[in-house]
C-alpha cells in the first residue's frame, strides 16, 4: 500500500490507498506527499506577518502594548526587531513576560501555545504566578509543526534557525540536545528536458518569486519595500533540524498548565481582570492575559475583545500584512534529481509564475528520497482551493518536465 498524508484545513490525516499520480510520475515512483495550506489554518490564516504597503513597523508596536496593564499582546507580528521570524516570536514572549512581571498579579492566562506563548509561560510560572495556556490545537508549537506521517521528521511550518550567532534558539537547542545541521546555498536552474539554465538567462519574474514571495509570503508589490530591506536579523549560517524543530519546545516545560483543544472565543477586561470565555465551559478569570494569537487570526477576528480594541490596534492589524508560505512534500522510491544541489529552480514548467518554481532537495542532507516544493504570495492562494491531486499533479508536471525519464 502507498502512504499520503494530506494537511488541509483542520491539520493532518494519515491517508492509506493508491496514489492516482503513478502513472504521472512517469517511472518516477510517487510513495508519498504531504501538503500544506496554512491560508485556510483557522487557528493561523496564514504563515507570518509582513509590513504590507501603507504600513510600517511601529504598527507592530502599536498592537504590542498593553491594554490597562491587563491585556498583553506577543508573537512573532509585534516584536520590533527580526520580523516574521521563530526567534522573534521567541524574544517577544520573554519580552512580553517581562512587562507582565512588572504589574501586580498573581493569575494570568496564555492564547496560544506556540513558542511565544510557551516563553512567556515559562518565565512567569518561573516567576512564582500561576500560569495557565490555552491551545486551540491538540498540540503544543503552532506554526512550528513537525509532521512523521511519512515515517521522516519534517517541518510543516517553520524550518530554519535563520542566523547562529547570537540566537537565543540556538541555546534552547543546545539546552535540549536538538541537532542541527547548516544548509548551503548551492543551487542549479534546470529547464525543460533538464537543460541548465544560467543565471543571466533566468526570467525576470523568478527573482520575485525566490527573493519576495518565498521569504515574505507576499508579492513584491504588497509589501512596503523599505520596511522589508532593513529588517533586522541575526549573522551566520541558517539551520535546520534533522530531528524536526518541534524538539526545542521541550526546552520551554516549566510550572505552568497547559490545556489543549481549548479555543478561546472571547477576552472580556472586567473590574479586576479578565474573563476568557470558551465555547462549551463557563468563562475563566484571570488578573491577566496575554495574547499571543498569530497575526491572521487577529485580522479574522475570531477572537472578541470586549470592548473592542481601540482604533490605533485595529488599524495596525489591518495594514500588516499576513504572508503564506506553502510547502509539497514529495517521497519517491528513489531520488532522480540533482543530489548534490540544495535549490533547484524551475521555471519552465507549464504552470503559471510561482508555482513549483523552488524546490529543496532533503535527500542532500537526510538522505531520504524526499523533495520539497515551495508556494508563496497569490500563487500559494491560488492553489488553495485545489485538492489534493489537482496539487500534487502540477508537482509531478513540473518534475516530469525537468527530469523526464
Amino acid at each position: 500500500m502507498q502512504r499520503r498524508a494530506a494537511l488541509g484545513l483542520l491539520g493532518g490525516n494519515l491517508l492509506s490507498g493508491f496514489l492516482p499520480w503513478t502513472v504521472a510520475a512517469k517511472g518516477h515512483r510517487l510513495t508519498g506527499y504531504i501538503r500544506t495550506n496554512w491560508s485556510q489554518d483557522p487557528f493561523a490564516f496564514g504563515s507570518y506577518s509582513y509590513v504590507a504597503k501603507g504600513a510600517m513597523q511601529r504598527d507592530r508596536q502599536d498592537i504590542e502594548a498593553p491594554l490597562n496593564d491587563r491585556i498583553f499582546f506577543a508573537g512573532e507580528a509585534v516584536f520590533p526587531k527580526y520580523n516574521s521570524t521563530v526567534h522573534a516570536a521567541y524574544e517577544s514572549g520573554m519580552r512580553t513576560a517581562s512587562f507582565v512581571l512588572d504589574q501586580k498579579v498573581e493569575r494570568v492566562a496564555v492564547v496560544g501555545a506556540g513558542i511565544s506563548g510557551l516563553a512567556a509561560a515559562q518565565q512567569l510560572g518561573g516567576e512564582g504566578m500561576d500560569v495557565t495556556v490555552f491551545e486551540a490545537r491538540s498540540r503544543l508549537g503552532g506554526r512550528i509543526w513537525t509532521d512523521n506521517s511519512l515515517d521522516w521528521p519534517l517541518d510543516l511550518g517553520a524550518s530554519w534557525i535563520h542566523g547562529v550567532d547570537g540566537n537565543p534558539l540556538i541555546q534552547l537547542a543546545d539546552a535540549v540536545k536538538n541537532d542541527y545541521i547548516v544548509t548551503d546555498e548551492s543551487y542549479i536552474v534546470r529547464g525543460k528536458s533538464g537543460r541548465m539554465i544560467a543565471e543571466y538567462d533566468t526570467p525576470e519574474w523568478l527573482e520575485n518569486v525566490v527573493s519576495v514571495q518565498h521569504t515574505a509570503g507576499a508579492d513584491f508589490e504588497q509589501i512596503n519595500t523599505d520596511a522589508y530591506q532593513l529588517q533586522h536579523d541575526y549573522g551566520g549560517d541558517d539551520v535546520k533540524f534533522p530531528g524536526g524543530y518541534a524538539g526545542i519546545l521541550s526546552a520551554l516545560k516549566g510550572a505552568y498548565e497547559v490545556q489543549l483543544g481549548r479555543p478561546v472565543k472571547g477576552i472580556t477586561q472586567t473590574d479586576v481582570g479578565v474573563a476568557l470565555s470558551f465555547a462549551d465551559a463557563d468563562p475563566a478569570h484571570y488578573d491577566a492575559v496575554v495574547v499571543t494569537l498569530p497575526l491572521g487570526v487577529l485580522k479574522q477576528g475570531s477572537v472578541r475583545f470586549s470592548p473592542p480594541l481601540p482604533q490605533n490596534k485595529l488599524d495596525a492589524i489591518i495594514r500588516l500584512g499576513m504572508g503564506t508560505l506553502d510547502k509539497v512534500y514529495l517521497l519517491f522510491e528513489e531520488a532522480f534529481w540533482d543530489r548534490d544541489t540544495t535549490w533547484i529552480a524551475t521555471p519552465e514548467n507549464g504552470l503559471p509564475p510561482g508555482q513549483f518554481n523552488q524546490w529543496l532537495n532533503l535527500y542532500k542532507y537526510f538522505g531520504v528520497p524526499l523533495i520539497m516544493a515551495f508556494n508563496g504570495g497569490r500563487p500559494a492562494l491560488a492553489l488553495a482551493d485545489l485538492s489534493d491531486e489537482e496539487v500534487i499533479g502540477r508537482g509531478l508536471q513540473t518534475l516530469n518536465a525537468v527530469y523526464p525519464v
